[in-house]
C-alpha cells in the first residue's frame, strides 16, 4: 500500500503522546480523559481518511461507546461507575483499531477476539518498526511489479528531499549553539534585554530538566506504542474475517453422556434448593419463623454465594457447550433440555439473591455494593438467556459478542442510574416514610458523608424542600455543611481537569452557604465535626469522599 501522507501517521503519533503529557502530567483527573480519546481517534482517522481508505460502518459503530463512556467519566463522580467507564472506553478503542477496516467485531468468535486482541498488543512492541521501515501491506502477485516501480520513485523522491533538506538542518544545529553564546553576552550587557530573555524562558527550570528528559522520553516511547496501534488499524486489522461456523456438536473432547451427568446432577440440586425457596423464602415469614430464623436474619444471609452460584453455573454451561459432542440430534436435544432446564432453575436462584437483597435493603436501607450487586444479578440473568439462545442456535462460538454487548448494557445501566444520587434518593424516601411512624430519624447520615460529588444535587433537593421532615432535613444539613467546609479546591485549576459533577456541586454547596450556617464547624485533634441539633458529629467519611 503506498500512502501519499505516510508521514501524518507518526506526526499525529507524536501530537498525541505530547497532548497526554500536557493533558494529565501533574493535573486531576476530569474531562481531559475524553479529550485524550477525541484525539487518539483523531489521530489516526484523519490520515486514514486523507488516504480515502475505506472503513466499514459497523467499525464506526463502536465510536458510540467509546465517546459515551470516555464521556461519562467526568459527568458523574462515583468511582465504580467512573472506573468501569474509564475501562469500558478503552477496550472499545483497542477493539475498534483491531477490526477497524475488516469490521467484524459482531462476527468474530470467542477464539478470533482473542487472538485479535492478542495480536494488537504485541505489536505495539513491533508495529512501530514495520511502519516506519516501509512494510505497511504487500501487494498481490500481478502488482508486485508495479509497486516495485512506484515505490523506487517514492525512494528517489525522498532522497531527493533529504539532500535538500540536510543543508538547513546542518544550518540550524550549527547556529544554535552560536545564538547561545550571543544571547548570554547580550543579556549581560543589557538589562532590559535580560529580563525579555528571562521571562521567555521563564517556562525553563534548570533544576527540574531531569524531569524533562524523562517526559521527553516517555512521550517518544508512547508516541512508537500509539503508532503501532494506527499501524495495526491501518494493515492489520483487514486481515480478521468472520470464519465459517464450525461444527462443534460432533468435535467435543467430552462424551454427552459424561455432560448429561453433569447437568443433571447440578439441576437436581437446584431444585431442591429451589422447593425450599419456595417453601420458606417465599412463602412468607411465618415459615422463617418455624426453623428459628427472623425474616431479617434469613434475607440477609447467603445472596452474595447465590450470586456466585449463578456465575459458576454459567461457566459450566458454556464449557460443556463447548467441549462437549453430540454425534445424534437426540443427544443435541438432551443436552440444550438440560441447560435449559439449568437456566431455568439459575434463574430461579437469581431471583431468590434478588428479593434478599432487596428485604435487607428495605430494613437496613441501600449502599454502593449493595446496588451493584443489583444491577450484577440483572445482567447475570440476561447473560444466562443469552447463553441458552446461543446453545439452541448451535452459535455458542459466538459468546464474546454477546458478553461485549452485555458489558456495554451494564456499563450504560451503571451510568443512567447515577448510583450515589439512587442511594440518597432511596435512603431518604425510606427515612421519610419511617418519620411518618416515629418521631426519630432512620437516616444513616454518616453513609452519605462517603459518597461523592453525584450525591450533592438530590442532597441539596431535600435540604430545600419544605415537605422534607425537620428532623430529616437537619440530618440533611449535617451532611452539606460538612461537604462544604471541607472544601479545599485550588483556584487555579487547570480547565483540562474541568468535572461536570464536580463543578455542579460546588455551585450548590455555594448556594446553600448562609443556610448551612445553622449547623456549625469546628476541629477537634484534626477532624471535622458538624452541631446538628446540639449534637457534635463526626464527619468521618469525607476523606473518602474528597479523594475519590
Amino acid at each position: 500500500m503506498q500512502l501519499k501522507n505516510k508521514q501524518l501517521f507518526w506526526i499525529f503519533a507524536v501530537l498525541v503522546s505530547f497532548g497526554f503529557d500536557r493533558l494529565f502530567w501533574e493535573k486531576p483527573a476530569g474531562i481531559n480523559f475524553f479529550i485524550f480519546v477525541v484525539l487518539m481517534l483523531l489521530g489516526g482517522l484523519i490520515p486514514m481518511w486523507l488516504e480515502k481508505i475505506s472503513i466499514p460502518w459497523t467499525s464506526y459503530l463502536l465510536l458510540i461507546p467509546i465517546l459515551f463512556f470516555s464521556g461519562m467519566t467526568f459527568v458523574l463522580s462515583e468511582p465504580f461507575t467512573v472506573m468501569i467507564s474509564g475501562a469500558i472506553a478503552l477496550c472499545s478503542l483497542i477493539l475498534f483499531a483491531a477490526t477497524l477496516r475488516s469490521g467484524t467485531w459482531l462476527k468474530l468468535r470467542t477464539r478470533e477476539y482473542f487472538l485479535s486482541v492478542t495480536s494488537f498488543l504485541l505489536n505495539s512492541f513491533f508495529g512501530g518498526f514495520s511502519f516506519l521501515s516501509g512494510k505497511e501491506e504487500k501487494g498481490s502477485g500481478e502488482n508486485q511489479s508495479a509497486k516495485k516501480v512506484s515505490s523506487a520513485k517514492e525512494n528517489k523522491k525522498e532522497q531527493q528531499l533529504g539532500k535538500k533538506a540536510a543543508p538547513y538542518l546542518r544550518g540550524i544545529l550549527l547556529a544554535l549553539p552560536v545564538l547561545a553564546v550571543l544571547t548570554a553576552l547580550l543579556a549581560s550587557a543589557d538589562p532590559v534585554f535580560s529580563n525579555r530573555v528571562q521571562s521567555l524562558f521563564s517556562g525553563f527550570q534548570l533544576d527540574a530538566f531531569g524531569e524533562y528528559l524523562f517526559r521527553l522520553f516517555y512521550i517518544f516511547v508512547f508516541a512508537y506504542v500509539i503508532l503501532s496501534a494506527y499501524y495495526y488499524g491501518l494493515v492489520e486489522s483487514k486481515k480478521w474475517q468472520a470464519e465459517p461456523q464450525e461444527k462443534r456438536p460432533n468435535s467435543g473432547i467430552l462424551g454427552s453422556i459424561e455432560s448429561s451427568i453433569i447437568l443433571g446432577a447440578i439441576n437436581l440440586l437446584f431444585l431442591l434448593f429451589v422447593i425450599l425457596q419456595f417453601t420458606y423464602l417465599f412463602g412468607g415469614e411465618s415459615n422463617i419463623h418455624l426453623e428459628g430464623f427472623t425474616y431479617a436474619e434469613y434475607a440477609r444471609r447467603g445472596f452474595s454465594e447465590l450470586l456466585a452460584v449463578a456465575v459458576i453455573s454459567l461457566l459450566v454451561f458454556y464449557l460443556l457447550s463447548m467441549i462437549t459432542r453430540r454425534e445424534s440430534k437426540a443427544k443435541q436435544w438432551t443436552f440444550s433440555i438440560l441447560g435449559l432446564i439449568l437456566v431455568g432453575l439459575v434463574g430461579i436462584i437469581l431471583a431468590s439473591a434478588y428479593l434478599r437483597l432487596t428485604l435487607y435493603e428495605a430494613a437496613y436501607g441501600f449502599t454502593r455494593l449493595r446496588t451493584l450487586t443489583h444491577i450484577f444479578m440483572i445482567w447475570t440473568g440476561l447473560l444466562l438467556d443469552g447463553v441458552a439462545v446461543l446453545d439452541l442456535l448451535k452459535k455458542m462460538d459466538r459468546m464474546a459478542v454477546v458478553l461485549v454487548l452485555m458489558i456495554f448494557g451494564f456499563g450504560l445501566t451503571l451510568n443512567l442510574l447515577n448510583i450515589d444520587r439512587f442511594i440518597v434518593t432511596q435512603n431518604i424516601s425510606r427515612s421519610i416514610e419511617d418519620a411518618g411512624k416515629t418521631a426519630s430519624s432512620s437516616l444513616d447520615a454518616g453513609y452519605l458523608y462517603s459518597l461523592s460529588y453525584d450525591s450533592i444535587p438530590p442532597l441539596v433537593n431535600y435540604f430545600t424542600d419544605a415537605a422534607t421532615p425537620e428532623n430529616i432535613r437537619d440530618d440533611v444539613g449535617g451532611v452539606l455543611a460538612c461537604r462544604y467546609a471541607a472544601l479545599n479546591l485550588p483556584e487555579d485549576a487547570p480547565w483540562t481537569s474541568f468535572h461536570l459533577s464536580r463543578s455542579r456541586a460546588i455551585s450548590l454547596l455555594q448556594s446553600q452557604a448562609k443556610e448551612l450556617d445553622a449547623y456549625p464547624i469546628h476541629v477537634e485533634y484534626g477532624e471535622i465535626f458538624v452541631e446538628v441539633k446540639g449534637e457534635n458529629r463526626s464527619c468521618s467519611g469525607f476523606e473518602e469522599f474528597y479523594l475519590d
